[in-house]
């Protein structure tokens, strides 16, 4: 059974549709890549995915018998945060209702974001960068089952973007299901096996990438054919 069914999905706001009957399905240990025009409804895709978000027709399905709260991290690219709120505040908070975290796992999460040195600023003064590597911890605090991320690196220096990748990598091939919404072809190549391409309302393509590395050298290639209109097939 597939892990994510996504059914016949259209999303509208007022008269406008962002996309339109849009169908495909994830196994679990599957590492997938939302690709697209900015505006194409990438974002508001995997926040249908998550259920953070309804469509307008059609259903996203997670098969998770467990606590879907609890199975499903998200990083996004912008944080919602009560005011006033640090990220220790938000650490405390988690290690009191998450049984599987502790303040072990935080050190060895922390090695790895790095969040110590704006440990206990308020989080609505940081940087863009660094919102994203908090995000980003936040969205593997509990080992869920299914990770999703929106632009991880962007904004990120090259030794985080480095550090931050290679986590991801390993965390992949415990069988952990990732959803990317990126525009950085390389980090697709690194941490995915397929990708699918939404335009114009639908899904464009829908391939693994080593087919695609095959038939377009790079992920990249196939990126500048399709913002050049070179290519049309699904």
């Amino acid at each position: 059974m597939s892990l994510i069914e996504v059914k016949d999905i259209t999303k509208k706001y007022k008269d406008k549709i962002i996309f339109e009957n849009i169908s495909f399905s994830v196994n679990e240990g599957e590492s997938v890549a939302i690709l697209g025009k900015n505006g194409a409804g990438k974002t508001t895709l995997v926040e249908i995915i998550a259920q953070m978000a309804k469509p307008s027709k059609g259903e996203a399905v997670i098969n998770i018998d467990n606590n879907l709260k609890q199975e499903i991290g998200i990083q996004f690219q912008e944080g919602n945060w009560p005011s006033g709120l640090c990220a220790k505040d938000i650490i405390d908070f988690y290690l009191t209702v998450f049984d599987n975290f502790n303040k072990e796992n935080f050190e060895k999460l922390n090695h790895t974001f790095e969040i110590m040195e704006f440990y206990k600023t308020p989080l609505s003064k940081l940087s863009g960068g660094q919102k994203q590597r908090f995000n980003a911890l936040l969205s593997v605090i509990n080992d869920p089952k299914l990770i999703i991320l929106d632009e991880l690196t962007t904004g990120l220096d090259m030794e985080l973007q480095f550090k931050i990748l290679s986590y991801f990598q390993e965390k992949i091939k415990d069988k952990k299901t990732l959803i990317i919404v990126s525009h950085h072809p390389e980090e697709v190549e690194r941490l995915c096996n397929r990708i699918i391409i939404i335009d114009n309302k639908k899904i464009l393509m829908d391939k693994k990438i080593d087919q695609v590395t095959k038939e377009f050298k790079s992920v990249r290639n196939l990126m500048e054919k399709f913002y050049k209109g070179d290519f049309d097939e699904k």
